[in-house]
């Protein structure tokens, strides 16, 4: 990148911080890799942007304490930019340049140092057309086509997410931000349904697209202070396809409802029936107040048999929560604000936190808030004990299984319970002092045998079989891998644990298969093995956390070297579930060149759940006929050997020699940095408009 003057770096991000106050569009920062001079004003300007989205939690800096920040320019991830501290050492704002072109086209936010939002130009054209949440802040994703500051459409968004934009929606009267939440009619054919549900739906749909705005604007639960305060709502249910004709799976949320608060009361919107479509989550419904005697059972579409008043026992007789209820969420919420004072002893809150959580879930003990409770005291008591901050939860998990035993409606979710108890105990044994491990992994496998016979109908139990045919499998007992695996196979058929054992299954006897790779590569390139006629392919499997995976890589490194002229291509799989951490990877370790594939979701993606990948490092030998020839964990000296084998046998094909000028030519650029302006002096948006 050329450098500019100071000065001149000054006057740019000047200008643009002006015209992005004038016009409410995020500006256009140039970015340069000295600031050195007038630092504090850049820092200034730079620290008064904000997010193009309204009520976004994002770090703020007092007009005092703005003289102890400063700025850096920085490469992350492979993309240049300009990153804000604070005093204490953590990021406040980075603007971050991802095409190389030297404008902005990232302004990302920070949270107690963690990035929560980022606006996005991705037609690079000087404005922002994405708004994404990100970390601690949720998962939404929002598309504005025509760039004018309103999302268009959500690419991604979580149930729980839907039913607080539903809320904002309802406080401002805002009918069409409403109607983004909704399905589509393209979302509808999209579904599949059969002719009778989906003529349901769509009677649904254009009720809730009639009545939204009368019903916002006559309701009396949502005011101007109204708070969402949590999501609540049974497990999803799936309508296999086939179901009254239609035509795939149905993910679906029934009678799910938001707990709001007005001056610390609690109270119920019912939110209704929410479907999953490509991951994101949508709106079926007109919400209704519970408080007007509206009532589950009235609302299901998927399962209307299975719906129950959510009310029950912890309601008063008005449609609100008792006001002992209310007084446990005053204090759950209170729990959770003293949680951010490091001063505070978090061992005491997590457990007067897992105390009340059970006060909670016996209050809920007739109710449909039940299962939610229970599972929030599971994931939480469970979470804070392995990290170290509070042992004594396993206890606490005991207790709650007692507590269960004596609900009715308990017993059904024990096993939730029982298998984190399992992992937990196991966690905290084994961070203690002399621990004979193998006796511990001896007990934990017994532990999750007799789980998976004492609730063999649980999704906990396939889970627990996976963790025990990936023990004999790490154990060198492949044969009694293949047990567990074929039993999780055949008794959790089109589930994801089912699918996960059946790759499992395949990969196990994958030598002597043909096999094919397709997959997108971290930089963006389709990538096909059946490509690759004739040539010896190197498959490895490994995320960015694994250093047995990065030991294997620095050897596959060598060998490559070392058969330069056999043709002997590699392909990386990773999994880790951000790209972006292990593009940072590969950017700091320029030593592993060869493509590496990707697919959201890690080891959730298709590409670990094809071939069963639970553990990483995996190693596969492809020879010239896309057969597999061997298949190991670890790149070892016996892959190491078939590798020798096959590349001398004289069937792979040998890479024509290169002389060495056309060489250095690879390690050179075809041109200046700044060529492409001269080659291209009327770059356009990426919408074929010239970019302004």
């Amino acid at each position: 990148m050329n450098q500019l003057s100071k000065a001149s770096i000054s006057r740019m991000i000047r200008a643009s911080i002006r015209v992005a106050s004038a016009t409410t569009i995020l500006g256009t920062v140039c970015i340069a890799s000295s600031f050195a001079a007038e630092r504090d004003a850049q820092v200034v300007k730079a620290l008064s942007y904000a997010p193009r989205q309204s009520s976004i939690a994002f770090d703020k800096v007092t007009d005092k304490e703005i003289d102890s920040c400063t700025g850096k320019y920085e490469t992350r991830n492979g993309f240049e930019g300009l990153v804000i501290y604070s005093s204490s050492g953590q990021p406040l704002r980075r603007f971050a340049d991802s095409n190389g072109d030297r404008q902005v086209d990232q302004w990302c936010y920070y949270k107690d140092g963690i990035e929560v939002y980022r606006d996005i130009d991705s037609d690079f054209n000087g404005a922002a057309d994405q708004y994404r949440w990100l970390g601690t802040a949720g998962t939404r994703w929002g598309i504005d086509s025509n760039e004018d500051g309103k999302i268009d459409q959500w690419k991604s968004i979580s149930a729980e997410e839907v039913t607080i934009e539903v809320v904002e929606a309802i406080k401002t009267r805002d009918d069409e931000r409403f109607r983004k939440l909704l399905v589509t009619d393209a979302e509808l054919k999209e579904l599949g349904l059969g002719e009778d549900k989906g003529d349901q739906l769509t009677s649904r749909l254009a009720s809730a697209k009639k009545g939204f705005a009368e019903f916002a604007r006559s309701q009396k639960l949502i005011g101007t202070n109204t708070k969402w305060a949590h999501f609540a709502a049974d497990k999803p249910g799936v309508v296999p396809a086939g179901t009254e004709g239609s035509s795939r799976d149905i993910i679906a949320y029934e009678n799910a409802i938001a707990i709001v608060e007005n001056d610390s009361t609690s109270q119920q919107l019912m939110i209704g029936t929410l479907v999953q479509i490509d991951g994101a989550w949508r709106l079926a419904d007109l919400p209704k107040a519970i408080t007007e005697g509206v009532t589950l059972a009235d609302s299901g579409l998927f399962f209307p048999a299975a719906a129950s008043n959510r009310i029950g026992g912890s309601a008063s007789p008005d449609g609100g929560l008792t006001q002992d209820v209310q007084n446990m969420l005053a204090e759950l919420e209170r729990l959770e604000t003293a949680f951010k004072d490091p001063a505070n002893d978090r061992s005491k809150l997590q457990e007067d936190k897992a105390t009340l959580l059970q006060k909670l879930v016996i209050a809920n003990k007739d109710t449909g808030e039940l299962e939610l409770w229970v599972k929030q005291f599971a994931d939480s008591t469970s979470s804070a004990a392995q990290t170290g901050e509070y042992v004594e939860g396993v206890e606490k998990m005991r207790e709650m299984i007692k507590i269960l035993s004596n609900i009715p409606k308990g017993k059904d979710l024990i096993a939730y319970v029982a298998y984190r108890l399992i992992s937990t105990d196991y966690t905290v044994r084994s961070s203690g002092n002399d621990v004979d491990f193998a006796k511990l992994q001896i007990e934990y496998m017994e532990q999750l045998e007799e789980f998976a016979g004492s609730y063999p109908d649980s999704v906990d139990a396939a889970d627990a079989m996976i963790q025990i045919g990936l023990n004999h499998e790490l154990s060198g007992k492949e044969k009694d891998a293949e047990t567990w695996y074929r039993k999780v196979s055949t008794q959790f058929p089109k589930t994801v644990q089912g699918d996960k054992a059946s790759g499992a299954l395949a990969r196990l006897t994958l030598e002597g298969r043909q096999i094919g790779l397709v997959g997108k590569t971290l930089d963006g390139k389709s990538i096909d093995s059946k490509s690759m006629a004739k040539m010896p392919i190197l498959v490895h499997y490994w995320a960015s956390w694994c250093e047995p995976c990065k030991a294997d890589m620095a050897e596959i490194r060598k060998v490559q070297a070392k058969y330069a002229r056999q043709n002997l291509q590699i392909i990386g799989v990773n999994l880790d579930t951000d790209a972006n951490v292990a593009k940072e990877f590969l950017n700091s370790n320029k030593s592993f060149p060869w493509p590496h594939i990707h697919e959201q979701g890690g080891f959730e993606s298709s590409l670990a759940i094809r071939l069963g990948v639970l553990s990483v490092p995996i190693t596969f030998l492809i020879d010239g006929d896309g057969r597999v020839v061997k298949r190991t964990s670890h790149f070892s000296k016996e892959m190491q050997d078939a590798l020798e084998e096959l590349l001398t046998s004289g069937d792979a094909q040998l890479a024509p020699k290169q002389p060495v000028a056309a060489q250095i030519d690879k390690r050179l650029p075809a041109s200046p940095p700044d060529a492409r302006k001269a080659q291209n002096p009327n770059p356009t948006n990426g919408k074929g408009q010239p970019r302004k």
